[in-house]
């Protein structure tokens, strides 16, 4: 990375280093004083020199692996009205690829790296204010990623057309990024602004949603440039799964990527795996060559690896020491521009080249539930799949999942190669039995009858509930063992019992009732003031919930008595043979009444009534 200071005549160049926690970078000096101001930065594969520009005079430099910046003259035909902040190597080595920010037109400069006098060519832009200040090619697909810091996300742009593709998501928390680059893995990096205005942010970029995020927190910079050199062989390690039984298996992958544009033959993979590791069987080697392996030590020597990525897979079994065990594997062979060898990188951390963790444990089967409590009918289903560990039942079965349907005792072993464990399994019956002491009952309509349960426990340690199919009914004590109810139509009584480990038992008794619609009256009374027979009223069984209306009319029509809304069998709700205060004339009269039944039964009754002195 190039840093370069306000009003300052020459650059410093860096290297970016993240530190061993992956939460900081640190920048390690490569040249703190270059001589010469650079940005637009990109390293030629052809060479392995950067190539960069100043800025503001459009000055071409070249830097070496000292540090040192060598000026390489105004390439012919650039313009020098506007500021070269953007630019990087094409992965074939020919271009400088330069944006400028501001000036007329918009346009993409292509640098003639091949050509003595440096020659410009140009292509227009398609969008004329364009304010991307970094851009990186990705070194397999050759596509041309920026961040425009106008708009805010990031783009592709076509070094061949100009077109500039934004359908990328907006990412507002982003403000400038002063240098993209990507790893020889094809990732896509950025160091610039997130959530502020200082620029000190290594961030993570999703090439296909634009997307940005914050992977860690390094020195504030200014006038900054990045690139990297992905055009090389790297080496990724990774296991799976990273955590294991003692004594199980595990695959290593190897990724290899190169990015080097070229067969690379003669290469060497050699990995010595932590004590107590062993290597059983090469699973995948695309890349041929010699395989020799044994004890926890693999070598492949003359492996031809074409461009592209691929991987190399080897099943290990792991140690029967748990713990948390880390290595490295090496990668030798390599051109000596591309560094002659290269550790491997564990990819799920930030960290470069940092080795590839597997975590050992002792077979452990607490999670399997030793008692269970089951309630009639119920079963139990128990679980047990535990990668790389072989089970079998006591009868025999190998099945990771079963159902406990009956109670008893059951017993399940687990084993590796150097470990075993049993955990014995008790089922019991935990059923209560519940019954309503009578199965179908027999009443009159208005009356009431009196529920008894039985149960084959303790009463305190259950909870009851009464309940009817039907809401024309009253239950004096839902949750008693015993109860008073009072239905008015036909139907069942349901007792639900719960215990206190949630076994339910439920019992019904069908009560069938019986429906008389009698209602009674007298048809001669007296009236003479001796207290015998002298009011009418109506009477009747319990099965009548009310009169509604009673009404005494004369032999001429007219209305002498009328009541309603009252029970039946109360002589103060009836007539007592006068009419306005006086005593009627003798004679016959006609009485009419609406009656409604507790099943809400509604009937008309009429009668005469014979009034005597």
């Amino acid at each position: 990375m190039s840093l370069t200071r306000s009003n300052s005549l020459a650059s410093e160049l860096y290297e970016v280093k993240i530190s061993a926690d992956g939460q900081n970078i640190n920048l390690e000096t490569i040249n703190d004083n270059m001589g010469l101001v650079v940005n637009g930065m990109g390293y030629r594969i052809t060479d392995n020199f950067i190539y960069g520009i100043d800025p503001q005079t459009a000055r071409l430099r070249k830097i070496g692996a000292d540090g040192i910046a060598v000026d390489l003259g105004l390439p012919k035909g650039i313009p020098v009205d506007r500021l070269y902040y953007a630019g990087d190597v094409t992965p074939d080595g020919k271009y400088l690829i330069m944006i400028g920010l501001g000036g007329f037109p918009a346009q993409i400069a292509k640098i003639d790296l091949e050509d003595p006098a440096y020659s410009c060519t140009f292509v227009p832009l398609k969008d004329n204010n364009p304010g991307i200040v970094d851009v990186a090619f990705d070194p397999f697909t050759g596509i041309l990623y920026g961040h425009d810091q106008y708009k805010q996300r990031m783009v592709t742009i076509n070094p061949e057309t100009g077109d500039i593709n934004t359908a990328f998501q907006p990412q507002p928390k982003v403000g400038q990024i002063g240098a993209l680059f990507f790893d020889s893995f094809g990732n896509l990096y950025g160091y610039g602004s997130y959530a502020s205005s200082r620029q000190n942010k290594f961030l993570s970029i999703d090439k296909k949603s634009g997307k940005i995020s914050l992977l860690a927190e390094g020195p504030n910079s200014s006038g900054q440039d990045g690139c990297a050199c992905p055009y090389t062989l790297e080496l990724q390690k990774i296991a799976t799964p990273d955590t294991v039984f003692a004594c199980t298996d595990v695959v290593y992958s190897f990724v290899i990527s190169n990015g080097s544009g070229a067969m690379r033959t003669g290469i060497q993979l050699s990995d010595v795996m932590p004590s107590g590791f062993k290597i059983k069987s090469i699973l995948k080697n695309p890349y041929g060559g010699i395989e020799t392996f044994n004890d926890n030590a693999i070598t492949i020597d003359n492996m031809s690896v074409p461009p592209g990525i691929d991987t190399i897979q080897v099943v290990v079994q792991v140690s029967d020491l748990p713990g948390k065990y880390l290595n490295q594997a090496v990668l030798d062979g390599l051109p000596l521009a591309l560094g002659s060898s290269t550790f491997s990188d564990y990819p799920f951390s930030i960290i470069e080249k940092d080795s590839t963790p597997v975590v050992v444990l002792p077979v452990d089967l607490t999670f399997i539930q030793e008692e269970y409590t089951i309630c009639k009918g119920d079963s139990v289903f128990v679980e047990a799949d535990l990668y790389g560990v072989e089970f079998i039942w006591e009868n025999g079965s190998h099945d990771r999942q079963r159902w406990l349907h009956a109670p008893g005792k059951y017993q399940l072993t687990a084993s590796t190669d150097c470990e075993k464990k049993i955990v014995d399994i008790s089922l019991h019956d935990a059923s209560i039995e519940a019954m309503i002491t009578v199965d179908t009952i027999s009443i009159n309509l208005g009356e009431s009858v009196v529920l008894t349960s039985a149960i084959n426990g303790h009463p305190s340690e259950v909870k009851y509930t009464w309940y009817s199919d039907t809401r024309k009914s009253e239950i004096t004590c839902p949750h008693c063992a015993e109860t008073e109810v009072t239905p008015y139509e036909s139907s069942y009584f349901y007792l639900d019992v719960i215990d206190a480990n949630g076994c339910l038992v439920t019992d019904s008794v069908y009560i069938r009732v019986k429906v008389e619609r009698k209602v009674f009256a007298p048809n001669i009374i007296s009236g003479n003031g001796d207290g015998v027979n002298e009011t009418f009223y109506l009477s009747g069984g319990a099965s009548i919930g009310e009169v509604l209306l009673m009404q005494i009319y004369d032999r001429w029509g007219n209305l002498v008595f009328e009541n309603g809304h009252f029970d039946l069998n109360d002589p103060a709700e009836g007539w007592n043979g006068t009419f306005l205060g006086k005593p009627a004339e003798t004679g016959v009269y006609t009485w009419i009444a609406q009656v409604r039944y507790l099943d809400d039964y509604e009937e008309f009754i009429t009668g005469d009534i014979t009034l005597i002195r």
